[in-house]
């Protein structure tokens, strides 16, 4: 009987523990990408990230959204991302140019007025990360070379916020931070903090979130900054992706 007992005592920890597990990674419901960095990362922190895709919309309705659509705050450039296949277009219509990229590899292709610009094609990449932070980063927080931090609370606008620091692995190019709505679980502000700096190089307002596809978008912010016009696809052009 005793013998039993303690088999029995030993099954329940080593159940317990595989469920702590998968709790810690969120492997049930919003599994992390391949890379993350979940060693490192807080616990706290991953479920705050949890909570914030939940609240978007859930991980399963994000993962459905194939294309999206959508332009920077001045209006000067367009962007098209084929989320599933890992690609963007560019448009700029500041210089005239168009620019590729496959974001799987990081191979970049960009034009000026018709013409090959290898230097714009050098600069897309991380011109394209910093706007799709700006559009989507609450979606990205698991995402590949990642690492989360959970800062406890902050009062901003008067407000109490949880934040959720978003570290990526290339740490000198600085952390962003989200503000989270204690009750509706939404980011309502983010920040930027350069490496090695305490001092955010902006506050800028996350919100005028609107439905599509059964998920959550911010656009047309409060404050004029951010993302304008975006827009779920359910088709785009495969010439938008391959063609100039």
């Amino acid at each position: 009987m005793k013998a039993w007992l303690l088999m029995f005592i030993v099954a329940c920890a080593i159940s317990c523990s595989t469920e702590k597990a998968k709790d810690l990674s969120g492997s049930n419901q919003n599994p992390p990408e391949a890379g993350f960095n979940l060693a490192a990362s807080d616990p706290a922190a991953i479920q705050l990230a949890d909570s914030v895709m939940h609240a978007l919309g859930g991980r399963s309705n994000w993962d459905k959204v194939h294309f999206i659509t959508w332009k920077s705050a001045d209006g000067q450039q367009t962007y098209y991302w084929d989320k599933h296949s890992k690609r963007a277009r560019v448009e700029d219509q500041s210089d005239a140019s168009v620019a590729l990229l496959n974001l799987a590899t990081g191979e970049a292709k960009a034009q000026v007025n018709n013409n090959d610009d290898p230097a714009k094609a050098m600069n897309i990449n991380a011109a394209f990360t910093r706007a799709l932070y700006e559009l989507a980063l609450p979606f990205l927080t698991k995402s590949k070379d990642f690492t989360l931090q959970y800062m406890g609370e902050d009062t901003l606008a008067r407000q109490r916020y949880n934040s959720l620091v978003v570290i990526p692995k290339d740490s000198t190019t600085g952390r962003y931070k989200l503000f989270v709505d204690k009750s509706a679980k939404l980011v309502r502000y983010w920040s930027f903090y350069p490496a090695a700096s305490n001092t955010a190089a902006f506050v800028l307002p996350f919100d005028n979130y609107q439905r599509q596809n059964e998920v959550l978008f911010s656009g047309n912010r409060s404050n004029g900054s951010g993302p304008k016009e975006v827009k779920v696809e359910t088709d785009l052009s495969e010439k938008l992706f391959t063609e100039f």
